[in-house]
């Protein structure tokens, strides 16, 4: 319900959503927002607010314990988004660990020096504060990024994402071709590799358009940026838009662009798929495993203009190979299920509680 909640959050929701519908009571602690209550159910989840994000940490710190007396927990599931909580310090109950993606050096292309530098530090730390604590990922790419810095290959599972089924939606036969990108309009999102790409592409293609959809804190420097390069008409910025919204944007597009520097998963991605629309991806940890190049959609090198321009070429010019991709990507997409994610991650977590002695998850 948080005005910025994203991938990680509705990845979130749906795991823990099914979970409680299985049964068992999750409380969720995580930091208010203007309007929003201090506690209230969602889907069943005890959802508990308190602070902000800038000290996020301080506010675990200081609420795990309180909760836990009022809740008595049986186990503890740290959503890794960022920084670490260090959860393991902070409760004797058995621990599980959810990460998304690692940021490693991208960070420093997001974010101020000494906020990037903090995030890139806290994540060499990870090893030495979870020592023994399993951990989740959704991708195979980031299970063997997170090895790379020091976590046990043997403690680390994979659970990918599920899809949310996705009605189709009738576009106009009409309409001027277009490709899509759809996120949150942040540095580290590749709205900049997308808007070069598409000056490229758009030299030898008039007819063409590019739709960017979604809020965010770039958005007010699109305009500017598009009338510099002479774009002003050629891109629709339709900001943030709503769920039927996007899937008709979805269904309609030559191609979604997803031309993100970092990724854990890429759920747009599988959500395109669905409507029979493949990808062009930055060839990163998450959408290289979301998105098999050359059956489903291309990758190309990330920050890679030219190449993501080219694969845009390939796609446009070629209705076979965007037939082909897209019938290809609807099946792939059809292998996911949150029904699935959330027993696999279920019995992570009565594993994490056994391995410490525990009767059983309530």
């Amino acid at each position: 319900m948080h005005p910025a909640a994203g991938g990680a959050e509705k990845h979130l929701h749906r795991i823990f959503g099914r979970i409680v519908s299985m049964g068992h009571r999750v409380v969720l602690l995580t930091t208010m927002f203007k309007g929003a209550s201090e506690r209230e159910v969602v889907d069943g989840i005890q959802v508990v607010r308190c602070g902000g994000d800038l000290l996020f940490q301080l506010t675990v710190a200081r609420m795990v314990g309180k909760l836990d007396r009022e809740f008595r927990f049986d186990v503890v599931y740290e959503d890794l988004n960022k920084l670490p909580l260090f959860t393991p310090c902070l409760s004797k109950k058995p621990v599980l660990v959810q990460m998304h993606h690692l940021w490693r050096g991208s960070i420093f292309a997001e974010a101020p020096f000494p906020v990037a530098f903090g995030v890139w530090a806290f994540e060499r730390a990870i090893p030495l504060f979870y020592r023994k604590q399993r951990f989740v990922v959704v991708s195979p790419s980031t299970r063997d990024e997170l090895a790379g810095i020091g976590v046990g290959a043997d403690r680390i599972d994979v659970v990918y994402n599920g899809s949310d089924p996705v009605e189709k939606a009738e576009t106009p036969s009409a309409a001027a071709p277009y490709f899509l990108w759809l996120s949150r309009v942040h540095r580290y999102k590749g709205i900049w590799v997308a808007l070069r790409a598409f000056e490229i592409f758009s030299k030898k293609h008039a007819e063409v358009k590019l739709v960017v959809a979604g809020g965010g804190p770039l958005l007010p420097k699109l305009p500017a940026w598009l009338k510099a390069h002479g774009l002003s008409g050629r891109v629709e910025i339709a900001g943030f838009v709503s769920p039927e919204k996007k899937h008709e944007l979805m269904a309609g597009a030559v191609a979604l662009l997803q031309t993100s520097y970092k990724e854990g998963w890429g759920l747009t991605v599988v959500e395109a798929a669905q409507l029979d629309t493949p990808s062009i991806a930055s060839d990163v940890p998450g959408l290289r495993d979301s998105v098999l190049d050359g059956r489903t959609g291309i990758l190309f090198p990330v920050g890679d203009a030219a190449a993501c321009s080219a694969a845009m070429e390939k796609v446009y010019a070629d209705r076979g190979l965007r037939d082909s991709l897209a019938r290809s990507a609807n099946e792939y997409a059809k292998t996911f299920s949150w029904d699935d994610a959330a027993s696999k991650t279920l019995a992570l977590l009565e594993q994490a509680i056994a391995s410490c002695g525990g009767a059983g998850a309530k």
